[in-house]
C-alpha cells in the first residue's frame, strides 16, 4: 500500500527552532534514554553540522529514489526529509544535485537510512545530511513509496510533525506533543551542568557530586582475594 499524505500537522516554528541550540547529548537525558536517540550507524556528512527542523517522512523502495523526489516537492522550510530506505547501502538514494534542491527551498536537513552519493559536494555545500554510508551507485525510479506516515530510522519511530535535531553526536526525535516540556528539561539540565562544571574546574569530582560513592559502596565489589580461581 502506497500512502501520500500532502499535509502535515507542524510545530510552532519558534519552538522548532529553539531545539537548534540543544545537544542532542541533552535530549537523551532529559528523555530518560527510552529509544529517541537514533542508533551510532547515521553519520553526518561533515563535522560540524547542526540541524534542527520538522520531519517529512518518506518510506522509500531500497535502490528507489522516485517518492524522495516527490517528498522534496511537497516540504516545506524548515523541514528535514526523513527517509526509511531499510538501511540499504548498496545503491546512493541521495546526491548533490537533490539536496541542491532541498538547500534552494530552504528545507533544514535529510536523514537517510541508506546510502547516499556525492559525498564531497554535500560536505562543501554544507547541507545536513545524515546517512549510513555513501555508495555511488545511482538509484531506480519505478516505485511510488509512501510519504508522511509513521516510518523506523536509526532503530526510532518517527511520525511526520515530530522534531529531529542532529549534531556530531548523532541525532534525536522529539513527538510534537510534549516537546515543550523536553524543551523546558532541556534548558534545566544545560543550567544544572553549568553549574557542576563551575565546581569541577575547581578540582571537584564528579563522582562525589552526582553521589556515586553512594552507589559504589551499595554495589559487591570483589576483590582479586574473592575471585574464583
Amino acid at each position: 500500500m502506497h500512502t501520500i499524505e500532502p499535509d502535515v500537522e507542524r510545530p510552532d516554528r519558534e519552538l522548532v527552532e529553539a531545539f537548534e541550540e540543544i545537544p542532542s547529548t541533552i535530549v537523551s537525558d532529559v528523555t530518560g534514554n527510552i529509544g529517541l536517540t537514533m542508533d551510532a550507524g547515521l553519520r553526518p556528512a561533515y563535522d560540524g553540522v547542526e540541524m534542527a527542523g520538522t520531519a517529512v517522512t518518506v518510506k522509500a523502495a531500497p535502490g528507489d529514489n522516485l517518492i524522495i523526489h516527490k517528498a522534496i516537492t511537497l516540504a516545506e522550510p524548515g523541514d528535514v526529509l526523513i527517509i526509511d530506505c531499510d538501511g540499504y547501502t548498496d545503491t546512493g538514494h541521495v546526491g548533490e544535485l537533490m539536496c541542491t534542491s532541498c538547500q534552494a527551498n530552504g528545507l533544514a536537513g535529510l536523514v537517510i537510512d541508506g546510502a547516499y552519493r556525492d559525498s564531497r559536494e554535500i560536505a562543501e555545500m554544507e547541507f545536513p545530511v545524515y546517512g549510513r554510508g555513501v555508495n555511488p551507485q545511482g538509484p531506480l525510479k519505478q516505485d511510488p513509496g509512501s510519504i508522511n506516515v509513521t516510518v523506523s530510522v536509526g532503530g526510532v519511530s518517527v511520525d511526520p510533525g515530530d522534531i529531529v535535531i542532529g549534531d556530531d553526536d548523532g541525532l534525536a526525535v522529539i513527538p510534537r506533543e510534549g516537546a515543550e516540556e523536553v524543551l523546558e528539561r532541556a534548558h534545566e539540565k544545560l543550567s544544572a551542568e553549568d553549574s557542576v562544571r563551575e565546581e569541577v574546574l575547581e578540582g571537584e569530582y564528579l563522582y562525589e557530586l552526582n553521589g556515586y560513592d553512594e552507589l559504589f559502596e551499595n554495589l559487591t565489589i570483589v576483590g582479586p582475594e574473592d575471585s574464583i580461581q
